[in-house]
């Protein structure tokens, strides 16, 4: 479970939300959020066969893979 930038709904308050989360995780983690796009390189560098995102709760996104 973990964000994803753009996966939630096209909500004025979520997209304000991730973007602000965006910016307090370069800030203090020094890492942003991923996006989709990230994530699938990411997914398909480390050899699994597809993976499945499901905004929920909110901001917060259900991340699924597969082997």
């Amino acid at each position: 479970m973990d964000l994803v930038v753009g996966s939630s709904p096209a909500d004025e308050k979520a997209t304000e939300t991730q973007l602000l989360w965006d910016v307090m995780m370069m800030g203090v983690v020094g890492s942003p959020e991923r996006e989709e796009r990230e994530w699938r390189k990411i997914f398909e560098d480390a050899g699994f066969s597809g993976y499945k995102i499901v905004a929920f709760l909110g901001i917060r996104s259900v991340i699924e893979v597969y082997p």
